[in-house]
């Protein structure tokens, strides 16, 4: 019986955080509109051309990062120390990050909006499997299976309502925001006010930190590409410091042991 409570108790959650989610967006968009894609966010500082064939070689080929480590994920997959339940979203997790290597290349290949869509998609998909394995390590072992899915279903739906509200001549990427942002900040508290159940917790911490030398980057693309004399931009090291993080998020997943027994 009590296994049947904490089901329906993580269920609850999942779909308040859903709810709570879509409100938010509900609110802000009552109150301040659409947010349309800055059009100035696909003018990137690195546009060069490798042996003539690649455009903006630097942030295609910089997309190795990444896809090396879904690859190194992959690799470690079944040496990963988790939970029967918790194996689809270490999966996804995997499938979405060398996903997300593709969808990038193709972006920056012909950066646009369209485009954009593909590379936005599987990260999106990435940070909601991380999400659920960050709450079944610090809330409940079973959020990484009720979580998984209709987490991701939101990840994916803040995408598409963006693509479509830009194929409808109004594009809105508030969700897609508040999904990106908010996953960030919720990982940050779960690690700050919940206990952890597994060790390893410094490896987490460090894809944090590689992600806010990821935001810096971004931020500072054309600034970095001039103080590097036009060797890297900033979004070269992006991608980068995104592979890094990924790597050390699926080392979290094989080094970590756990601390208690396992909830059934």
């Amino acid at each position: 019986m009590s296994n049947l409570i904490d089901a329906a108790q993580v269920r609850r959650q999942v779909w308040l955080i859903l709810v709570a989610v879509v409100a938010l967006y509900g609110l802000l968009r009552l109150s301040f509109g659409p947010l349309p894609q800055d059009p100035s966010y696909h003018l990137l500082a690195d546009t060069r051309t490798c042996l003539g064939i690649i455009p903006r070689a630097g942030d295609v080929l910089t997309n190795l990062a990444i896809l090396a480590a879904g690859l190194f994920g992959l690799a470690l997959r079944t040496r990963m120390a988790v939970a029967t339940e918790a194996r689809a979203a270490v999966n996804v997790l995997i499938a979405a990050s060398i996903l997300t290597a593709f969808g990038s290349t193709y972006y920056h290949w012909a950066p646009a909006n369209a485009t954009l869509i593909w590379d936005r998609l599987p990260m999106a998909i990435v940070l909601m499997a991380l999400l659920a394995l960050v709450m079944a390590d610090r809330v409940h072992p079973l959020f990484a299976r009720y979580a998984l899915w209709p987490f991701t279903a939101l990840g994916v739906a803040s995408v598409s309502l963006w693509g479509v509200s830009e194929a409808m001549g109004q594009g809105d990427v508030l969700l897609y925001l508040i999904v990106r942002i908010g996953t960030g900040a919720a990982i940050v508290f779960l690690l700050i006010l919940r206990p952890q159940q597994h060790t390893g917790t410094k490896w987490l911490v460090a894809a944090l930190v590689c992600e806010i030398v990821m935001a810096v980057f971004e931020r500072f693309d054309h600034a970095v590409f001039g103080l590097t004399g036009g060797l890297a931009s900033g979004h070269n090291l992006k991608h980068v410091m995104a592979g890094v993080a990924l790597a050390f998020v699926f080392w979290w997943l094989r080094v970590r042991k756990a601390l208690t027994p396992s909830r059934p």
